[in-house]
């Protein structure tokens, strides 16, 4: 049954080939090509029906493309595909003379159109074709090759193409090296594979390997590795619903409990692949299972099970027409036979496989076919013939360096000159025998200290997860306490995290509050600008601060003159705003007072300061003063500022004279403290009511400055009436006035007018 062994290994990985799409294709492949190991039959309609609707494009600008927008057209690449998909679906059903026609289109396609990974694809096929249906190991080797040396070429493929290329035809290498016998090179080989498979690999390809290096495990008797890897294949083809998959590593497990004597676990997995194989009617695979069942049957005694497998086997095969298999089969027949006494059958059946056996030159089926028919001629006292077919069977098993065979021969040679009796030619049949049982001893022992060795290391790996598991366990107890610990920790700091949230909230909502009440507080409500209070907290301040300065320039703490802290304050009064609510109501009076100030709020430059005094008044303030001791530039910008408001706001009918009044600060050069905020501001009254008398009686924009001489004394502004004081001043010289107007300025009138 070795034949057959080796003829499902090669056949599994022809269908696996076919799990994964290999070529990027349409749906309508890709369908065909999933149905490849469940229905070939399906799939050879499928790409019949698209070889049939469609034409090949004759031109094409991509013939690397798989893109068919044109359902009537099918390009060079899909083609290659459809004749691929046919190919293996033939190799499947053994239509060895249709597989090879569709390889060859393919082949030419893709030779005609330079499509060099088509090509590549289609010389891997002819690889597996070459195992499955020629059984030409030696030339799919030559084949195979000539492909790993054509893949490291390819620089125009996707890196996980070319990895999947790679590791099909190392894998393929692999089984093909196990015929040699070589346990190291053939481990070497897979090692390959499994290195071209990757650390991340697809799920079907690493089961794959795993059941092909299992069987290899298995057909070297190493059952401990053989059931770590084809347990791991099962277990994850099953997670994963891999049904073709599981069918494998199921008749792998069935050989491989068979020969441990664990009858019931292989005849389950037998059923299972079984079921598998009769679902979707794969005539081979249930010809492997049913014939696997049959042996385990045989082993247990049971024989008319067996014959019962056997006979289902035979009849799947007939169909099959597979001239080996059938002869295989009739071989295990005949030996059921035997073992029921039944000779006339056994004879009848054995016969029947020496026959097939020689027209498909299958000499490993030969001598089993001979070694059954030398002892079915035993039993049946025909010692002549028992010889003479047991000698046939050693010359064939000798020429397929057999050693299973051999030994069976040379066993039942002995017999049959025993029963003649020649007891020399029986002896010396019998140290043959001997010699090649000394040399399977040795290989038992060997492969008995492998497996020893194999325990050894797997109970220390057992003993070292167990010593792993109890540190795991005691790591995740201290682990779940630290998480306790962590847990209160980030606890605790979520709530500390909580309220100070909540306080900046509050905070924040308190500030809001305070800043729209300071803005409200400071800010004029009709046009927005700073209010009289503001300039009354911020004045005294400044003043302070610029007098800090000059008190220490003039005691020489400071070397040059501050001009920086020098102010120049400027009272003006806009006669229209007067007016405005009664010429234009009270809507429209709110709505060009605010626009007023806005204007003159994005119109001053800082460090440059504008308060909205009272109703129709402003006070500006302007530090370091381009305009210092220059009232008529200061007053200019002014009216310029009222001016562009009035022009902008589009103003036709309003007066637009401005009367300002105007001051530096220090007043006086010598006492730098003697003014204070409010005093200063009494004298841009003064300033500014003279302006208006000018300015009503010459009927245009008027200004006025009041400055102090630089021997101007304090104890001029000693008394509390400062208005006094500068009328004093003015009528003595000390204070000079400066004034746009032509006309002379009567002070004492503007200083009872004040005071009315």
């Amino acid at each position: 049954m070795r034949f057959l062994t080796t003829a499902l290994l090669f056949f599994s990985l022809l269908i696996s080939n076919h799990v994964s799409a290999t070529i990027n294709s349409t749906p309508v492949l890709t369908e065909a090509e999933a149905l490849l190991h469940t229905d070939p039959r399906q799939a050879l309609q499928v790409t019949e029906r698209y070889l049939m609707q469609r034409r090949l494009a004759e031109t094409s600008n991509r013939p690397h493309s798989n893109n068919e927008a044109d359902r009537s057209i099918r390009t060079p690449l899909n083609t290659v595909h459809a004749y691929l998909i046919s190919a293996k679906a033939h190799g499947i059903l053994l239509h060895r003379e249709k597989a090879w026609k569709f390889l060859a289109l393919a082949k030419e396609i893709a030779t005609a159109h330079h499509l060099k990974r088509a090509l590549l694809e289609v010389t891997l096929a002819e690889t597996s074709l070459l195992l499955t249906l020629n059984n030409d190991p030696a030339a799919a080797e030559t084949l195979l090759q000539t492909l790993i040396a054509e893949i490291p070429k390819l620089t125009d493929m996707h890196s996980s193409r070319v990895q999947r290329l790679t590791f099909e035809t190392t894998l393929l290498n692999a089984i093909i090296v196990t015929e040699q016998e070589n346990e190291q090179e053939t481990l070497a080989q897979f090692d390959i594979a499994k290195n071209a498979l990757g650390t991340d690999a697809n799920l079907k390809l690493k089961v794959r390997y795993q059941i092909a290096l299992g069987n290899y495990f298995l057909r070297i008797n190493a059952h401990e590795r053989a059931l770590s890897e084809l347990l791991s294949a099962y277990w994850q083809a099953s997670e994963n619903d891999l049904s073709p998959q599981i069918a494998q590593a199921n008749i792998a497990l069935t050989k491989l409990y068979q020969q441990k004597g664990a009858f019931n676990k292989a005849l389950q997995h037998a059923n299972q692949a079984a079921e598998f194989y009769e679902q979707y009617d794969l005539k081979c695979g249930l010809s492997e299972t049913q014939t696997l069942l049959a042996g385990l049957y045989h082993q247990q005694g049971r024989y008319n099970f067996a014959l019962v497998h056997y006979f289902n086997a035979l009849e799947l095969e007939k169909t099959l027409a597979r001239d080996v298999q059938i002869a295989d089969i009739n071989v295990a027949i005949a030996n059921t036979y035997l073992k029921l006494l039944r000779y006339p059958q056994a004879k009848e059946y054995v016969n029947d496989a020496i026959k097939l056996a020689k027209n498909a030159n299958a000499m490993e089926v030969l001598a089993q076919a001979l070694i059954v028919k030398g002892e079915q001629a035993l039993l049946t006292q025909q010692t002549d013939v028992a010889i003479d077919a047991l000698k046939q069977a050693l010359s064939h098993a000798t020429a397929i360096n057999n050693y299973k065979l051999k030994r069976d021969s040379l066993a039942q040679l002995s017999q049959a000159y025993e029963q003649k009796p020649d007891f020399p030619s029986a002896l010396y049949f019998q140290r043959r025998y001997d010699e090649i049982s000394q040399r399977d001893e040795t290989q038992r022992r060997n492969q008995e200290t492998e497996s020893f060795k194999q325990s050894q290391r797997v109970i220390e790996r057992q003993l070292q997860f167990d010593d792993m598991q109890k540190q795991h366990a005691e790591n995740t107890q201290t682990i779940v306490e630290q998480k306790k610990i962590n847990l209160f920790l980030l606890g605790s700091l979520s709530v500390l995290l909580l309220v100070l949230v909540l306080r900046n909230r509050a905070a924040s909502m308190r500030l809001n509050q305070l800043q729209d009440l300071q803005k409200e507080l400071y800010t004029h409500p009709r046009s927005g600008l700073r209010n009289l209070r503001m300039l009354n907290d911020r004045l005294s301040n400044s003043l302070a601060k610029t007098s800090a300065n000059f008190e220490q320039w003039y005691l020489g703490e400071m070397i040059h003159e501050p001009l920086s802290d020098k102010l120049s304050f400027a009272m003006f009064e806009v006669p229209f705003l007067k007016v405005v609510y009664l010429q234009h109501g009270y809507h429209q009076g709110l709505e060009l007072e605010r626009q007023m100030g806005d204007f003159l709020k994005s119109h001053i430059i800082k460090p440059a300061r504008l308060y909205h005094f009272s109703d129709a008044m402003f006070i500006y303030i302007e530090p370091n003063a381009e305009t210092l001791n220059a009232p008529e530039r200061l007053a200019s910008k002014i009216q310029q500022l009222v001016d562009d408001f009035v022009q902008e706001a589009g103003l036709e009918d309003v007066d637009n004279r401005l009367r300002i009044g105007m001051a530096d600060y220090p007043f006086l050069p010598r006492a730098f403290t003697s003014i204070n905020d409010k005093e200063l501001i009494d004298i841009l009254l003064m300033a500014t009511s003279a302006a208006r008398q000018a300015c009503k009686n010459e009927l245009s924009s008027q200004w006025v400055q009041i400055s102090a001489i630089d021997s101007t004394p304090a104890a001029c502004f000693a008394d509390n009436n400062v208005r006094q004081a500068c009328l004093d001043g003015i009528s003595t010289g000390l204070l000079k006035v400066k004034t746009s107007a032509n006309g002379e300025i009567n002070w004492q009138t503007v200083h009872e007018s004040d005071k009315n």
